[in-house]
């Protein structure tokens, strides 16, 4: 179920690590083309990362602030939003 645009408020005003899961329920990107992000970003040397990302526990996880600014930017983040 989609969050509404309050809990969305309340989350995107946080400094948060989210998983891909919770990226896409956010973000309503899809799981795969987040990791397209996460793979995009590991490429670049991670000061020139513009989003943060690092491995927990056999997960990736991304910081939520600069995701959000990322995929807000023309060009950038994966092109599959889901619809919903």
């Amino acid at each position: 179920m989609p969050m509404s645009d309050a809990e969305l408020e309340k989350i995107d005003s946080q400094e948060i690590w989210v998983d891909l899961y919770e990226a896409a329920e956010i973000t309503g990107y899809s799981v795969v083309g987040l990791r397209k992000v996460v793979r995009r970003m590991l490429e670049l040397p991670e000061t020139e990362r513009h989003v943060k990302v690092r491995k927990r526990t056999g997960r990736w996880e991304l910081w939520l602030p600069n995701l959000l600014t990322y995929l807000n930017q023309p060009k950038h983040g994966p092109h599959n939003k889901l619809n919903t």
